[in-house]
């Protein structure tokens, strides 16, 4: 269950904190050309069957014989990576909502609202590949997945920023690292089964949310060093209850619990676990410096030392965890199968 922090409901100095992001546009500029021009950018058709070509079928049948090796829970882990990336609009009204960093007409020229849309364009790529990928599979029921895409998108989303612009670059420096994680492990899992093309397609996906980790996580670094009491302040609202996942209100209008259902079969896995977890909370708190920032106020040091204690705290939950393995459910994504 995701619970607010303490703090949450309270009110951040906002203007203070929009002075610094505005303070911070040349660091987002310099970190801008990583973001990849259009004609350099791949697409999806360059990953999958060439429809409009010969040799269609020939590719058509090599992609099915290579999803036909994958299981079913494979399979279930891939829908749900694919369902929270088809997400994207939820993820761009988020970041638009974030203070200082809101494009109001949807063609504003300054640096934030231009990353918003780069940064936009190159994630939609990532439902449009492994969405197609799903279909021309033929391993999944397809309309239960396009029916959980539509509840997600109505049953909306919430990162608990509140309008924050650190709290919004806090979870979004620690869910890039998630999702990139999600999809580098899932590749190698279906590269070992042999399947070659989706290997391709989730270690493309990763390279991806790993450039946009690092800009977020840079820009959050320039924070850090400018308003480090502010910064803790929104990493421990951010980081001392669990973060909240993007997808955690899917549902394919049956199952309620569908999002811990589906995290259950990633554990499970190992694509996506509570050591992960613990890991992207150890390595944003190294990158960042946390554990060695001095000479701060009484509350901030208090601050830095509860995030630095999570790793721990989680870790040990993990070992919990793993002692209580969970039961295989249905999946209307797998024509009712167990995974």
């Amino acid at each position: 269950m995701v619970t607010e922090s303490p703090r949450a409901s309270a009110s951040p100095p906002l203007d203070a904190r929009i002075a610094v992001m505005r303070d911070l546009e040349p660091a987002l500029e310099a970190l801008l050309p990583t973001m990849r021009p259009v004609a350099d950018c791949w697409q999806p058709s360059d990953l999958l069957p060439r429809m409009g070509s010969d040799a269609w079928r020939d590719d058509l049948e090599a992609l099915r014989a290579e999803a036909a090796q994958l299981t079913d829970e494979m399979l279930v882990v891939l829908v749900g990576n694919v369902v929270t990336e088809e997400a994207l609009p939820s993820y761009l009204a988020a970041l638009n909502r974030f203070g200082g960093m809101t494009d109001r007409t949807g063609t504003e020229l300054h640096v934030w609202a231009r990353f918003g849309r780069i940064w936009t364009a190159e994630e939609k790529r990532h439902g449009d590949v492994t969405r197609a990928y799903l279909y021309l599979s033929g391993r999944v029921d397809m309309k239960s997945v396009e029916v959980t895409v539509q509840h997600l998108l109505r049953n909306g989303f919430d990162t608990k920023a509140d309008g924050d612009p650190y709290r919004g670059l806090s979870y979004a420096s620690f869910q890039e690292h998630a999702t990139k994680r999600a999809w580098s492990q899932l590749g190698q899992l279906v590269g070992g089964v042999g399947a070659p093309t989706l290997h391709r397609i989730c270690g493309i996906v990763a390279a991806d949310e790993a450039r946009h980790e690092r800009i977020y996580i840079s820009v959050l670094r320039e924070v850090v060093a400018r308003d480090p009491v502010g910064a803790l302040e929104a990493l421990e609202d951010t980081l001392c209850h669990a973060v909240a996942m993007p997808a955690r209100t899917m549902s394919d209008g049956h199952d309620q619990s569908l999002f811990a259902h589906f995290a259950d079969v990633g554990q499970r896995l190992g694509v996506y676990t509570l050591a992960d977890y613990t890991e992207n909370l150890t390595q944003l708190i190294a990158t960042l410096g946390l554990a060695s920032m001095k000479g701060l106020p009484a509350a901030a040091e208090s601050a830095r030392d509860t995030i630095c204690a999570l790793p721990a705290r989680h870790r040990a939950y993990a070992g919990e965890r793993n002692s209580k393995p969970s039961r295989p459910v249905a999946f209307r994504w797998i024509h009712g199968r167990r995974a």
